[in-house]
């Protein structure tokens, strides 16, 4: 047989078709590869779309939702701010109040207690100064307050008091505390001597260094007012000692000897005063009696209150 020439020969007409077969299946998983791709392709793009449509909804809400709070906030940002000031123009109106309450307080008292008392100066005294005021030292009520400044007027004879600053030190909702400094002029009187100053007299040359002498004494005064615009407290600092000390020329033994056991006591507070006690000076002043037997007032006051 001639070998070469079967091997050069044309396939078989069989084999022809089988390989086109094969070639019509092979496009044909192709194709189907394709169509699959594509539809997963496009199941990818609309579940994109979906989730870029949600996420864009979703960021939307929450925009709104910033937006909606960035308002509210800047509302409770203008409602605080408007608190804020009412609160300061009441309380700058109340701290007007109180001081006007404490200036009017002062002009009443600015010789003292008074010796009369009108209607309307009652009324005011009573619905400016508590019930139940604290004075120092345990001390406690409006009738003790005032006896306070009525004693400091029969024993040291206050003629004039002033305040040279007065200011609200500090405040808060429950009320105010106001400083004020100055000082009030009295004159050491037989009954100061009798009542504050017992100890001194035994000693005459003291006792007539000081009887009826006029002096000026330093104060500062710390009132609370609370909310209503009461005066619940009144904490008063005279400084007595300085006041001594001028008339005794700073003499320090003198000074000492005359404070050392002073009937003054936490808050200045003074002791009751002796009813039977009468300063001569006081009732030829208050008379306007100017006889010249007015000259021998003081050594009489000595005398009587020595003997």
């Amino acid at each position: 047989m001639d070998i070469p020439r079967l091997l050069d020969a044309p396939m078989d007409r069989g084999d022809n078709q089988l390989e086109h077969k094969t070639e019509v299946l092979g496009g044909s998983t192709d194709r189907v590869r394709t169509v699959k791709t594509l539809v997963v392709k496009k199941k990818r793009r609309r579940r994109d779309k979906n989730q870029r449509d949600g996420d864009n909804s979703l960021l939307l809400n929450l925009t709104l939702d910033v937006n909606d709070l960035r308002q509210q906030v800047h509302d409770c940002i203008v409602q605080k701010s408007l608190w804020e000031t009412r609160q300061l123009v009441a309380r700058e109106q109340f701290h007007a109040r109180s001081l006007q309450s404490v200036g009017h307080f002062f002009q009443l008292f600015r010789h003292g207690y008074p010796a009369i008392l009108t209607a309307v100066e009652k009324r005011f005294l009573s619905e400016l100064v508590d019930e139940n005021i604290a004075v120092g030292g345990g001390v406690r009520g409006r009738a003790q307050f005032l006896e306070q400044w009525r004693r400091y007027k029969q024993l040291f004879s206050v003629r004039r008091l002033r305040n040279f600053s007065v200011r609200v030190a500090s405040s808060d909702a429950g009320g105010c505390l106001i400083e004020c400094c100055g000082e009030f002029e009295g004159r050491v009187t037989a009954a100061a001597l009798e009542t504050v100053f017992p100890h001194v007299l035994g000693d005459a040359a003291l006792v007539e260094q000081l009887l009826h002498r006029p002096f000026v004494c330093p104060t500062r005064t710390l009132i609370s007012i609370d909310a209503r615009g009461c005066l619940v407290q009144y904490d008063a600092f005279s400084d007595v000692f300085e006041a001594m000390s001028k008339l005794l020329d700073s003499n320090p033994v003198r000074v000492m000897q005359l404070m050392a056991d002073a009937a003054i006591s936490e808050g200045s507070l003074l002791p009751p005063v002796d009813g039977s006690i009468v300063d001569v000076e006081d009732v030829q002043q208050e008379s306007g009696n100017t006889s010249p037997a007015s000259s021998t007032t003081s050594r009489s006051s000595i005398d009587f209150i020595l003997s």
